[in-house]
């Protein structure tokens, strides 16, 4: 989370005040001074001047910068020594052994523990186009898409042409030896192999892209489960992924995996899928275990879909509707609004919605009691809302509810439409493999 400062350079220490239109202003009117001796990076009593960031620095981000210009350098030098080639033997010949090695071990090269670098690469040219084709198959779109880019553009990219989001997802390339970084005339760039590019021109055709279109469909509804469910077992993720889309034929164990280091948002630990949020994963599947006879969440197709979306948090119903509701009151910056939201519905993964509240009502700092209390029965309404993970993904609000629901006795037979709203049969659905009448909600 925030800290306090972070907002309050946002929301003007807390002075709230009435305007025109009868809202609370809680924006900031000043911006905080530094001065020549505080270090630009980190606030600290600075005791060097840096021309080329025009700026004080202290002797740690000193150091730090000094550091990041060696390895620059490093890096730089390294490029230098690598060839400009096309030809696969050409570019792996130029790379140190444990490169070559981690190449292998990433494609899925097995048994090379003991080799010296010319078996290492002898083995890796021998089996390396029968795994990029294999790879391939378990691509997306998006993936596809990147690859593709690069046959149209003769196989090479400047770096400094990639966006960041790309630059970054690019190490998965590299890590499989389908990209490789390199120079030429001082230019640092990215080349693909020929016998890759010839790979996605073989490629490029129907049959491909279905298989690509459906993988895409499957792992966008994989990466909305991890946002919505935090953590969930591989077998449950298969038959929740079964709601909405056919997955026969298809390796979901495979997609899934690879899609996880490409995308970098989720991991494998034995049989879980957790989330990269979550550090401490084995305290909440303590707390998932308390929760006995809890299902997941039967959450619509729209919705996680959406939440694999670049502003998914913000773009919510319960948020929409939280930041109508506190605009509507308040006088706010929309970003730092939007960094309440966020901040909100990842702390009330590990606090009490209550303590989540509180903590952020501290860190805005309001001292007008009347606005802090309409501004505490805003985000109580919305942190109620908010899919949980130790909740299987329902919310506060859906638990009351269900146990309200069991009270009064709501049953469903196992030829009655689910009320999930699916449109299939209990038995069909959430339903599925139970041998008696359930209570659903």
């Amino acid at each position: 989370m925030k800290e306090k400062n972070d907002y309050n350079k946002k929301s003007n220490h807390g002075k709230t005040k009435e305007n025109k239109d009868n809202c609370i202003d809680i924006r900031m009117c000043t911006k905080e001074k530094i001065e020549n001796n505080k270090c630009k990076n980190c606030g600290e009593e600075a005791s060097y001047f840096s021309s080329e960031n025009n700026g004080w620095l202290c002797e740690n981000c000193r150091s730090i910068e000094e550091k990041l210009d060696k390895l620059a350098d490093k890096m730089e030098k390294k490029l230098s020594e690598r060839v400009y080639s096309f030809d696969l033997n050409e570019l792996i010949n130029c790379l140190s052994k444990d490169e070559i090695y981690n190449i292998a071990r990433n494609l899925g090269v097995n048994k090379i523990s003991g080799f010296n670098k010319e078996k290492l690469i002898e083995k890796l040219l021998e089996e390396y186009k029968g795994l990029v084709e294999k790879r391939l198959l378990v691509f997306e779109e998006e993936r596809y898409k990147i690859l593709k880019s690069y046959v149209d553009s003769k196989g090479v990219k400047i770096f400094e042409d990639i966006d960041e989001e790309e630059a970054d997802k690019s190490v998965y390339f590299i890590q499989q030896g389908i990209l490789f970084p390199t120079a030429k005339d001082g230019i640092s760039i990215f080349l693909m192999p020929e016998i890759v590019q010839e790979l996605i021109r073989e490629n490029n055709n129907i049959e491909y892209r279905r298989v690509i279109k459906a993988n895409s469909e499957i792992l966008n509804i994989v990466r909305g489960m991890n946002k919505a469910y935090g953590i969930l077992r591989l077998k449950d993720a298969k038959e929740i992924i079964e709601r909405y889309s056919n997955i026969e034929n298809c390796e979901v164990e495979k997609l899934i995996r690879e899609a996880g280091y490409y995308y970098n948002e989720y991991r494998e630990e034995g049989i879980f899928i957790i989330n990269n949020e979550i550090d401490d994963f084995e305290e909440l599947l303590k707390d998932i275990d308390k929760e006995t006879d809890l299902k997941y969440a039967m959450i619509p197709k729209e919705e996680l879909l959406n939440m694999i979306e670049e502003n998914w948090v913000y773009n919510s119903k319960a948020a929409k509707d939280f930041y109508k509701e506190f605009t509507n009151m308040f006088s706010v910056d929309k970003d730092m609004l939007i960094a309440m939201i966020e901040d909100l519905i990842f702390d009330v993964q590990e606090n009490e919605p209550k303590d989540s509240v509180d903590q952020m009502l501290e860190l805005i700092n309001i001292e007008n009691e009347d606005a802090k209390f309409v501004a505490c029965n805003m985000m109580n309404k919305f942190v109620k809302k908010i899919r949980l993970w130790k909740y299987k993904g329902s919310s506060t609000n859906d638990i009351k509810s269900n146990l309200v629901s069991l009270k009064e006795n709501k049953y469903i037979g196992r030829n009655d439409p689910c009320s999930c709203g699916s449109g299939k049969k209990y038995k069909k659905c959430c339903g599925k493999g139970e041998k008696v009448i359930n209570i659903y909600k």
